[in-house]
C-alpha cells in the first residue's frame, strides 16, 4: 500500500482496539472513529504474526501497529475518513 500523508490535514491523537467487537478507534479533533480491524485485507499487513500494539506515528498522520515478531504495520489517518475504509 503507498501512504501520502498530510500532516497539515489530519492529526490523531490516540489510537485504541475494542477487543470485544474487533474495532480500531482513533481520536481525531477529539472525535472517535473506528473502523472493524478484522475486515482489514491480512494483505495490507506487514506480517502475519499477531499485532500487539497500537501507537500513533508520523505526526498523527499513521497509526503503527506492532506484530509480535517486531515487525510494524502503517496504517494511514485516512482510512478513518469518511469514506475512507471500505471492507472488501
Amino acid at each position: 500500500m503507498n501512504v501520502v500523508c498530510k500532516t497539515e490535514d489530519i492529526r490523531l491523537s490516540r489510537a485504541w482496539f475494542d477487543a470485544e467487537r474487533s474495532y480500531l478507534h482513533v481520536e481525531m479533533d477529539g472525535v472517535d472513529r473506528s473502523i472493524s480491524f478484522s475486515e482489514i485485507p491480512n494483505d495490507d499487513f506487514e506480517s502475519s504474526a499477531p499485532v500487539c500494539s497500537f501507537r500513533i506515528g508520523m505526526e498523527g498522520s499513521v497509526v503503527i501497529c506492532t506484530h509480535q515478531d517486531g515487525v510494524e504495520t502503517w496504517l494511514p489517518a485516512d482510512l478513518w475518513m469518511p469514506e475512507g475504509f471500505r471492507a472488501s
